[in-house]
């Protein structure tokens, strides 16, 4: 015989893991495409004003939304490469959930190249990546946004990617670059990624520098001058643009996002939290004690990838930010990543199995019960805002603005003049939205004739058309999830 018996089982163990590779790979592939197909009607409403900045720009009126320049959208990357999509000939839903799953596929690309890096692609790689890979995906905040039209998942995912090319890979010229260029550009696809690369940024112009003590001074003085023109370039063009264009850097979201005393927003903020992600906030403190007792310090980028959520959270606080799901889910996941490894790196691989069924388990739990009926309303909620968009085409005269709070498909279905109650394009109404009597009548300043809503905004308001609308939420009440409330337009007095 050629080969013993002892080689052949040798043999034999080395292939199982990357048949089972393979397999967590196609299981999720097959998941994520079902999903796809589930979840195609559901765009969110706040992906709509994606949507709308996209079609103005492409019609030549820059930044704009329903006619009105403003700064309304966080993410100025995503909006320009809907825009880049639309361009090859594609219809806008379609741009949008193909830059979706373009972005899924970057992410989960991003976990399984920075675990090969960690694990240096051995026997640990094998265990690690499918765990990684499946905590992630089928974690319910991912689930949920992954195809719903924003930009989300794939910030996730240049934040991992910008995290590898700065904290794990070699300082050499083009990882540099490279990482100069994520940091660069991710703060225009999420605007807590700035605060990534106030970190990032730094470490990585001191790792290049340190690492190119042989070259030239004057070549490491203009390559370093390259790299940070590279890291600050984007940001500071779109700074100046939005000066010009809208008298203010700062988005109107981050006041309208606002959610007033810490007694409010820091119970928010943790409840958003333990919803996504309890087991891994229930796991990371004792892989982390485990590992100090043992006395070994952890790589660097693990500290990153642990740090990193925390950085997020604090700046919430501070900012006073009523947490979407969809924050969290920017850096949430890489302390699921840090936690994994850890957990890996003890030498228990049945821990590292435990630890990933009970992630996965809860997170499978969670998309079953909430997200689910959560996305299958969210679908109902796109085809009866469509209804009200056509009506207002058809029904409502062009000159009589209407006062609506979620602005997005009506704008973008429609086109009709909106007048913005909720502060994403009209930052104005603000200081007024806490009082539905103050917002009313500052609507109907502003020229509103018509408002919709679920009741009658004031006395004499004639419903004109009327529909309902399924419950839209969080909760492990499934029966709220098969309640409606009356939806209707109304004709102001």
């Amino acid at each position: 015989m050629s080969q013993s018996i002892p080689a052949l089982a040798q043999d034999e163990s080395r292939r199982w893991p990357r048949v089972t590779l393979l397999t967590w790979s196609l299981c999720l592939g097959v998941l994520t495409a079902l999903w796809f197909v589930f979840s195609y009607g559901y765009v969110e409403d706040d992906a709509f004003i994606h949507l709308e900045f996209a079609r103005s720009v492409a019609e030549g009126h820059g930044f704009s939304f329903n006619g009105l320049v403003t700064n309304g959208d966080t993410a100025p990357l995503w909006v320009l490469g809907l825009v880049a999509l639309h361009v090859l000939g594609l219809e806008w839903i379609v741009c949008t959930k193909l830059a979706c799953a373009l972005g899924l596929v970057s992410t989960v690309l991003a976990i399984v190249y920075l675990v090969g890096d960690l694990t240096r692609r051995g026997s640990q790689f094998q265990r690690l990546a499918p765990a990684a890979v499946a905590v992630t995906v089928l974690n319910p905040f991912f689930v949920h946004w992954s195809f719903s039209g924003m930009e989300s998942v794939t910030a996730l995912g240049v934040s991992l990617w910008a995290i590898r090319a700065t904290f794990v890979r070699p300082p050499a010229w083009s990882g540099a670059l490279l990482s100069a260029t994520l940091l660069g550009i991710g703060p225009l696809l999420r605007p807590e990624l700035l605060l990534l690369a106030g970190i990032g940024m730094p470490v990585m112009l001191w790792r290049y520098w340190h690492a190119t003590h042989d070259e030239p001074p004057m070549t490491r003085w203009a390559r370093l001058a390259l790299l940070a023109v590279i890291g600050a370039l984007p940001v500071v063009l779109w700074c100046i643009y939005a000066w010009r264009a809208f008298g203010s850097p700062i988005p109107n979201t981050n006041m309208a996002k606002r959610g007033g005393p810490l007694a409010v927003v820091v119970p928010r903020l943790a409840s958003v939290y333990g919803l996504g992600f309890c087991v891994t906030l229930a796991l990371f403190p004792f892989a982390a004690a485990g590992r100090l007792l043992q006395g070994r310090r952890a790589p660097v980028v693990v500290l990153v990838l642990a740090l990193w959520p925390v950085l997020c959270a604090l700046f919430y606080v501070a900012d006073h930010t009523l947490v979407q799901t969809r924050y969290c889910l920017l850096s949430m996941p890489c302390l699921g990543l840090a936690t994994l490894w850890l957990i890996e790196d003890s030498g228990r691989p049945d821990l590292l199995r435990l630890g990933t069924a009970a992630m996965v388990l809860v997170s499978l739990v969670i998309v079953g019960l909430t997200v689910v009926p959560h996305v299958e309303n969210k679908k109902a909620t796109v085809s009866r805002f469509a209804a009200i968009g056509n009506y207002l085409q058809n029904h409502v005269p062009k000159d009589a603005p209407v006062a609506v709070y979620a602005i997005g498909e009506l704008a973008f279905e429609s086109r009709h003049p909106l007048v913005d109650i909720g502060g994403i394009t009209r930052p104005s109404v603000i200081p007024y939205m806490s009082d539905p009597q103050a917002t009313l009548a500052w609507a109907k300043r502003n020229g509103a004739r018509y408002f919709i809503g679920g009741s009658p905004p004031e006395t004499g308001a004639v419903p004109v058309y009327s529909t309902s609308m399924p419950f839209l939420g969080w909760t492990f009440k499934h029966s709220r999830y098969r309640s409606f409330e009356p939806f209707a337009v109304y004709q102001l007095p």
